[in-house]
């Protein structure tokens, strides 16, 4: 009697003909290592009033962070702004009528982020994280009378010294154009609980609680190679923000009338991965 093996193959191929396995879309396909990015921006001050000054100013961006394989990254960044609000002189028959203000405006982040590659092309990188906030906005204003022996004395002090910790959340954007070029585009947002110190003339100092709301917003074109090993890129974009300061921010002819300012201006930037 013959006898008869029946031999069934397993295999990782599809049941039935046509049926393909899932596709799932990867995550980046990112290197492992320290990041670094330095950025020197030009910008002036935006405000609600007539007599504000309309000079470019220093500002900087710096941050450093560690990028995992899979895409997951962390990255500390600190911003400084300082600058004039308002500089502007009066010639009258009997004085001379100047009003000086001036802002400055700072903030660390701590965020975490996922890249994304939905496309070959596109490139996501969500974040999330905390953020701690800075502003100090101040006005003076000054009359120096026109005559002998005169002298110049302030007519009015202000004052606004705002600080506290909140939450940022965000989104980086890159879509490449070919031949190593591509553009991209930031979006943040940060909500920051915290005090507001104010004082006017000689007057004792006041706190109380504020909320501040910054949201910040870039785009610009980026160009991408390597260098002695090292991942890296620059940019050229322009960037604004908008810093919504409650509270006692009334500065009257010197400063923000509103407290609310805006800066805006031109991005460099390199970033490297090592």
């Amino acid at each position: 009697m013959k006898k008869y093996t029946l031999t069934l193959l397993l295999t990782a191929a599809p049941l039935f003909a046509g049926t393909q396995a899932p596709v799932v879309t990867p995550q980046a396909n990112t290197e492992q290592g320290w990041t670094l990015g330095v950025e020197p921006m030009a910008m002036r001050t935006y405000i609600s009033e007539s007599n504000a000054s309309n000079n470019y100013n220093f500002a900087g961006r710096g941050s450093l962070g560690y990028q995992f394989a899979d895409g997951l990254f962390v990255t500390a960044t600190y911003f400084g702004y300082g600058g004039d609000l308002v500089d502007h002189t009066e010639q009258f028959e009997t004085y001379t009528h100047h009003d000086s203000g001036s802002l400055s405006a700072s903030y660390i982040d701590l965020v975490l982020g996922q890249n994304f590659k939905p496309t070959e092309t596109l490139k996501l990188s969500p974040f999330v994280g905390l953020r701690w906030a800075a502003s100090q906005a101040g006005a003076t204003t000054f009359h120096t009378n026109i005559e002998p022996g005169s002298i110049t004395f302030p007519e009015s002090v202000y004052r606004n010294d705002v600080q506290g910790l909140g939450i940022v959340l965000g989104m980086e954007a890159t879509r490449a154009l070919g031949n190593d070029f591509s553009i991209y585009g930031t979006v943040k947002q940060s909500v920051i609980f915290g005090t507001s110190k104010y004082a006017s003339g000689n007057s004792n100092e006041y706190s109380s609680d504020t909320v501040v709301s910054i949201s910040e917003l870039g785009l610009g074109v980026q160009y991408d190679f390597c260098f002695s090993g090292v991942a890296s890129n620059i940019r050229l974009g322009v960037e604004g923000q908008w810093w919504a300061l409650s509270g006692n921010n009334n500065f009257s002819d010197g400063g923000a009338s509103s407290g609310n300012v805006g800066l805006a201006g031109f991005v460099m930037a390199a970033n490297f991965r090592f």
